[in-house]
């Protein structure tokens, strides 16, 4: 899966902000905005869609997520997705949506699916969409046959969705696209504030299914597999780290079997089942210690890079499409920002990376239409928008005039609030 781009309205603060996705993308705006939430909508999105119908209807019904803004309360909630994919032995580009109708006051009314669109289109000359699927609150149908139309008439549940329940019919000619759907998975990472804790947490968001991790693996254990399986990819990420973490000399996962340290004399029975007593680590030699440690150790700005790096190599091994990152510069030097940047960019090549931020340093070191603008409001509402193509070369002639970078003049726009700017230079949705 391919992902072109997401579309994300009536979530929070969230108005209709389309998200166009290539290799890093980032989404910039000032303090308190409403980054978190695009971000945190795409997580509730993807988790609806794997959801029964009875959490489901839970998930319609969760007020802190519900727009109580004056401009946006009455919208529904939309999730929007296009990705590229093979489909019948052909680059396929598929569109996806759902939308559904937040709880009312009384409780009794909406917390229902009111829409549900799924098509493709043959990357070929000439090809248009054709729908296989397409749902309204009165009526739900879909395509049945290669041959046929999207005519065929289904009864559905409000807190259903489509795709769900035609993943029971295995001999639709477009399963594997139903398949490709619910097993969405994007690993948003909410906040790296606190690296020592997250380091130890990275199966919670990759399931690593390419080195046969289990699901309460932590970093030290993936790349511990990393090396003893796949040891190209280990010498390409301890390069990488190395080149960014010069203090460090050297490091090397380690496995250790508390059942070869201590064991009892009953151990030795035959059982059915040996439960697994290992623990694993990574210990580090700096240069400026007389002796390796472990990476507890080693400072949380050099973590968080080391977390960074080894999630975006398990992203890739395990073909997870989306890696989202909240305020990657936080403690890590704006010297260090660029080339973590080059870097990651050469780990993944399926795996794309969205990064939210409220540092100008960012946009130094991105394409201008890798950006997505939080635009400033005085309603209240978060409207995210992208740089006119055609104004690019006129907006990096200003910030040059005016002896500034690119982010700097960005934010100062930002802060100053300038309509006259915003409307020259932003895309209108």
């Amino acid at each position: 899966m391919n992902i072109k781009s997401i579309t994300i309205d009536g979530f929070c603060n969230i108005e209709n902000s389309i998200i166009e996705l290539n290799k890093i993308s980032s989404i910039i705006a000032l303090n308190n905005y409403g980054k978190s939430n695009l971000i945190k909508a795409i997580d509730f999105a993807q988790t609806f869609l794997t959801q029964v119908p009875k959490k489901k209807n839970s998930m319609m019904r969760y007020k802190p997520l519900i727009p109580i803004n004056k401009k946006i309360a009455s919208r529904n909630f939309i999730f929007e997705i296009e990705f590229e994919t093979n489909f019948n032995s052909l680059k396929t580009l598929v569109y996806y949506s759902f939308s559904f109708e937040w709880v009312k006051d009384d409780g009794k009314k909406g917390a229902r699916i009111v829409g549900e669109s799924l098509k493709y289109m043959p990357l070929k000359k000439d090809a248009r969409y054709k729908t296989i699927i397409k749902r309204t609150i009165t009526k739900s149908l879909y395509q049945s046959s290669k041959t046929g139309r999207c005519d065929n008439e289904i009864k559905i549940g409000k807190n259903e969705l489509l795709v769900n329940k035609l993943l029971n019919f295995d001999n639709l000619f477009y399963f594997n696209l139903l398949d490709e759907i619910n097993n969405i998975n994007f690993a948003v990472v909410d906040s790296l504030s606190h690296p020592d804790k997250l380091f130890r947490t990275i199966s919670d968001y990759i399931p690593a299914n390419n080195l046969e991790m289990p699901i309460s693996s932590n970093t030290s254990f993936f790349v511990y597999n990393l090396k003893k399986k796949k040891q190209k990819q280990f010498e390409l990420l301890k390069e990488s780290i190395k080149s960014l973490l010069p203090n460090i000399e050297d490091f090397e996962p380690i496995e250790i079997d508390l059942k070869d340290e201590f064991e009892f004399e009953s151990d030795s029975e035959k059982i059915p089942y040996e439960l697994p007593e290992k623990l694993y680590d990574i210990r580090v030699k700096e240069y400026s210690n007389n002796q390796q440690t472990t990476i507890a150790n080693i400072s949380s700005g050099s973590k968080k890079i080391f977390y960074v790096l080894a999630m975006a190599m398990a992203g890739e091994l395990n073909k997870i499409p989306l890696i989202t990152f909240e305020e990657l510069e936080n403690s890590i030097h704006p010297a260090l920002l660029q080339r973590l940047l080059i870097i990651i960019d050469a780990l993944c090549n399926t795996t794309k990376i969205l990064i939210t931020s409220h540092s100008p340093y960012l946009i130094k070191y991105l394409e201008i239409d890798d950006i997505l603008i939080g635009i400033p409001s005085t309603d209240g509402v978060a409207r995210f928008r992208k740089i006119k193509k055609s104004k690019q070369n006129k907006l990096m002639n200003f910030a040059i005039e005016e002896e500034n970078s690119i982010g700097d003049f960005i934010f100062d726009k930002l802060l100053d609030n300038s309509d006259d700017f915003f409307q020259e230079f932003i895309i209108e949705v």
